[in-house]
């Protein structure tokens, strides 16, 4: 009994690190959709973006130093949140702004069409074969009363506490956080205030390059491997935010904790003592999905729309 539980436990610390993760991504679905109204099926390739360019940084800086420091993986670090800054930017001026009031299905395949395009040309630019990711942790651990926990997935755990207080503070106390949320309420309306509002849909589209490149830094180490089928985790964040509840920020963060710690209980303690759940541990996380919506068809933290007739 002692064995199981400290089995559940530890499968439950790696499942919010895991969970922390498809948290972030969730996010970034979560902004497009409050401001834009529109589902960007190319969050788990930007992710996949950001884990290579932070990749290619970390590798160019270590040619120039000889050995790794925690200097240089800062440095990787702010480099690629300016590449995304840039990137971001360049998505809002390429997809948003002209189909910015064509039919939500045009805007949704181009997502899906700009999903494959950066699959291909990180496949062809990065070359076919998986790269080995850098970790500023290597392999350190910490035991704590029996359970073993890495470094790695206390910094991703402890950085996705940090965005969430940054960005909590940045849509509530500042100007322009204000602006998206009135923007995604009613964009005719905040126009009318003078509020510019070309400008909050590139700067949520900025952001939401951001949370997914460390998304992608973050998650890079912890898969060990580094390839461009990476992006198809997008998708598993995808039932995070809608077990949230789409548009509540609160929900992306506890969807994809939940994804996260079920998927591994799944994937460890349930599979060794039942044998059939191995047979759904691709599934399991829809399966839950469905079940909630079933409940709370709007997610958990999701707010019923009602529409005036």
């Amino acid at each position: 009994m002692t064995e199981l539980l400290t089995g559940l436990l530890q499968e439950t610390v790696s499942g919010i690190a895991l969970g922390c993760i498809y948290a972030l991504i969730a996010l970034g679905f979560t902004l497009i959709i409050k401001a834009t109204e529109v589902v960007n099926f190319a969050q788990g390739e930007l992710m996949m973006v950001g884990a290579y360019v932070n990749f290619f940084f970390v590798t160019t800086f270590l040619s120039n130093q000889g050995e790794p420091t925690i200097g240089i993986y800062l440095l990787a670090f702010g480099s690629s949140i300016i590449f995304a800054v840039a990137f971001g930017w360049i998505l809002d001026w390429v997809i948003n702004r002209p189909l910015k009031d064509e039919p939500i299905f045009s805007v949704i395949m181009a997502t899906i069409s700009l999903s494959i395009i950066l699959r291909a040309l990180v496949g062809m630019i990065a070359g076919p074969l998986s790269l080995v990711p850098y970790s500023p942790f290597g392999n350190k651990i910490l035991s704590v009363g029996g359970i073993v926990i890495s470094v790695l997935d206390l910094s991703i755990i402890f950085s996705a506490i940090i965005l969430v207080i940054l960005f909590y503070y940045f849509f509530n106390q500042t100007k322009w956080g204000v602006a998206m949320q009135a923007t995604s309420e009613d964009s005719v309306a905040a126009q009318l205030m003078g509020i510019p509002v070309k400008r909050v849909y590139g700067l949520v589209w900025i952001f939401s390059a951001i949370v997914a490149t460390i998304s992608g830094i973050l998650l890079a180490p912890r898969m060990s491997l580094l390839d461009t089928s990476m992006g198809f985790l997008g998708l598993k964040a995808f039932p995070a935010a809608v077990l949230g509840g789409f548009g509540s920020i609160t929900g992306a963060i506890a969807g994809g904790i939940i994804m996260g710690v079920i998927e591994t209980i799944s994937m460890g303690t349930l599979s060794f003592h039942f044998e059939w759940i191995k047979e759904m541990n691709d599934i399991i996380v829809w399966i839950v999905l469905i079940a909630v919506l079933m409940v709370k068809p709007d997610g958990l933290f999701g707010e019923a729309k009602v529409k005036k007739v």
